[in-house]
């Protein structure tokens, strides 16, 4: 499966290992609980692999994904460019604006993870029951470890369940050093404590996630999808919808 399909996967992934290598919630220092909108990115060296919006709503709402293909035409600065080809040349920052302009929400929170990286927290982790069978992490991001239809929504809540069970917790140790040195983020206490309440407190059917969609193109060899600017809205606001 294209790395463009598990862009959900690897976000749910890695705000749970998130929470598993930051600092432990404590209910004295909980927050408002405020919209947080988070840009997931997955890379491998400069190259961007995914990226996924997640929005968090405190233990309001579902903790909503946006899976953004890379190959998705972004207009909203007129220059015609893929989301890959404008992180090539305008970088996260320059990414995160043209994603708010057509999202038509502020987007202030980012983790960026290498896959480099991913491979060793998998390593650390190690196989995890997928269905019937183990599963490495690597096989759970390339949808390789079953040869059958895997439905997105409930491969997510299983993985869900499977990274908070107490022998994946009892691994933070090692995960809060790889992710200090080599994990690049924003993201605060406050982020950490509503993501961490949300899953804790509704468990992990609160996931709901969805893809951008739309007419893919070609030109030459470089294909593209073109999303109705309406689209970018209201998928958004149908992953936030309890």
């Amino acid at each position: 499966m294209k790395p463009a399909g598990r862009t959900q996967i690897f976000a749910v992934f890695i705000l749970l290992v998130v929470l598993l290598a930051g600092i432990w919630p404590n209910p004295a220092f909980a927050a408002a609980e405020d919209r947080e909108n988070i840009l997931v990115f997955w890379t491998e060296g400069e190259r961007l692999k995914a990226v996924t919006l997640v929005c968090v709503q405190g233990s309001r709402g579902p903790l909503g994904i946006v899976a953004i293909p890379v190959h998705v035409r972004l207009d909203g600065g007129g220059t015609g460019w893929t989301v890959a080809e404008a992180y090539a040349k305008l970088g996260r920052e320059g990414l995160t604006a043209q994603l708010e302009y057509l999202f038509r929400t502020p987007i202030s929170r980012y983790l960026s993870v290498d896959q480099a990286t991913l491979d060793k927290v998998s390593s650390i982790i190690g196989p995890v029951m997928m269905g019937d069978r183990p599963a490495t992490m690597a096989e759970v991001f390339e949808g390789t470890y079953t040869g059958g239809e895997i439905e997105p929504q409930a491969e997510i809540r299983c993985l869900a369940a499977r990274l908070t069970e107490p022998r994946v917790v009892v691994k933070a140790p090692q995960l809060v050093w790889l992710f200090s040195s080599e994990v690049k983020t924003n993201l605060g206490y406050k982020n950490i404590w509503n993501i961490y309440r949300a899953v804790a407190e509704k468990g992990p059917g609160i996931l709901n996630k969805k893809a951008l969609t739309g007419k893919d193109c070609w030109a030459g060899s470089r294909r593209y999808r073109e999303v109705p600017p309406e689209v970018w809205v209201n998928v958004l606001n149908e992953v936030s919808r309890a």
